[in-house]
């Protein structure tokens, strides 16, 4: 029992292995995914910057067509000055005319705004479409590096499962069962060292003569209060 404990141990540590492998062939799929994700962003905010520009460009052009509507009106309304005889229709020309005049003031203060706004914006994208073409090369080198480290973690996890299938012809089948199990519900931890009467995994004390039997290393135990297979330290391998 003592080398089946020894070959347990073992086939546990190459089981974490494999989950360690497994994690990182999901790494790299999963980091390219949030650098595509990131891209789409930046393509996004760079999409809407010039969707507004193109909006203030129509607002500017809106704005500078009604003064030059205004200012036509002005011209005409100050020609007709001139053959007004009565006061009355002359100061109501004149207020129309300053009312005009103070729209058309208000509007060109819109069209700086909009000139001002369409400044940031441009400066804005120009930096954006390099930010953006940087974190394309960004992706493509990330998925060159990725996809090497993939092709070297698959030969990786092929080796091991390998070995792991080897492994396994050694140890008695009911032990793979029970051990199997343990894994199952355990969080991937069947196998727990004892020392000093105390299991590693679930930290409570383990009976004193169990603890006793224990070191006899001719039985299967399994800890009384997390119920996974339990050996002592001498039974830890060498490699």
């Amino acid at each position: 029992m003592k080398e089946q404990i020894k070959l347990l141990v073992e086939l546990q540590n190459k089981d974490h292995a494999i989950d360690s492998l497994r994690r990182k062939l999901r790494e790299g799929p999963e980091r390219l995914q949030e650098l595509a994700g990131e891209l789409q962003r930046l393509e996004g905010n760079l999409e809407n910057d010039k969707e507004r520009v193109q909006e203030l460009k129509k607002a500017q052009r809106q704005h500078e067509a009604e003064i030059e509507d205004a200012v036509a009106h002005i011209k005409k309304s100050r020609g007709r000055l001139m053959n007004i005889k009565n006061n009355k229709e002359y100061r109501a020309l004149i207020r129309e005319i300053e009312e005009t005049e103070r729209g058309n003031a208000d509007k060109e203060d819109k069209v700086l705004a909009c000139l001002e706004q369409l400044e940031k914006l441009n400066e804005q994208i120009e930096a954006g479409e390099k930010d953006l073409s940087a974190r394309r090369d960004h992706i493509k080198s990330e998925e060159i590096t990725i996809g090497k480290e993939t092709d070297h973690v698959e030969k990786e996890l092929s080796d091991m499962d390998g070995s792991r299938a080897e492994l396994m012809q050694s140890i008695d089948s009911q032990l793979i069962v029970k051990y199997e199990q343990i894994k199952t519900w355990s969080g991937g931890i069947a196998v727990a060292l004892v020392n000093n009467a105390t299991c590693a995994e679930c930290h409570l004390s383990i009976p004193p003569q169990m603890y006793n039997e224990l070191q006899r290393q001719d039985a299967l135990k399994l800890c009384p209060n997390c119920q996974r297979i339990i050996y002592w330290k001498a039974a830890q391998p060498t490699t």
